[in-house]
């Protein structure tokens, strides 16, 4: 097996965040996390390139922005 066999990352890269609900945001970051724990705790000889990694840790990154966005947003928050 090489790791090009090695599974691909759930939903990645058909990603866009602006288009989903609060609850598939936080379900997307809970599989992307998974994956990346899990590829980064796969032997060398399966696991994914580590610029794939880091280019879902990225996508990560945006999903945890737009949920912050969308909590910061929320009727009742003053900005202090």
């Amino acid at each position: 097996m090489t790791n090009s066999e090695y599974p691909s990352p759930p939903h990645y890269p058909f990603i866009n965040t602006q288009m989903m609900t609060a609850r598939e945001l936080r379900e997307m970051l809970e599989d992307l996390w998974e994956w990346v724990h899990e590829a980064e705790m796969a032997h060398e000889d399966i696991a994914p390139s580590d610029e794939l990694i880091q280019e879902v840790r990225h996508q990560m990154a945006v999903i945890i922005e737009e949920r912050v966005e969308r909590h910061s947003d929320e009727p009742g928050r003053s900005a202090e």
